[in-house]
């Protein structure tokens, strides 16, 4: 059985889309009515994420 990570920034779930990995599944968050995007979690899918972080704090620092 693959191991899942929840995204709950669509914007993240985006970027990961876009950079060719799949979704898995979307589900509806009950509590907060915002959707969860879940992924296989991989240590390719980690090394995007952080590299998303790195590339948003860049962007808010260029704009200060």
């Amino acid at each position: 059985m693959k191991s899942l990570y929840t995204i709950y920034s669509q914007r993240l779930a985006g970027y990961l889309m876009f950079n060719g990995f799949p979704l898995l599944r979307l589900a509806e968050n009950e509590k907060t009515n915002r959707n969860n995007f879940i992924f296989a979690n991989t240590e390719l899918l980690q090394d995007y994420i952080d590299r998303w972080k790195i590339e948003k704090l860049q962007n808010n620092k260029d704009k200060e």
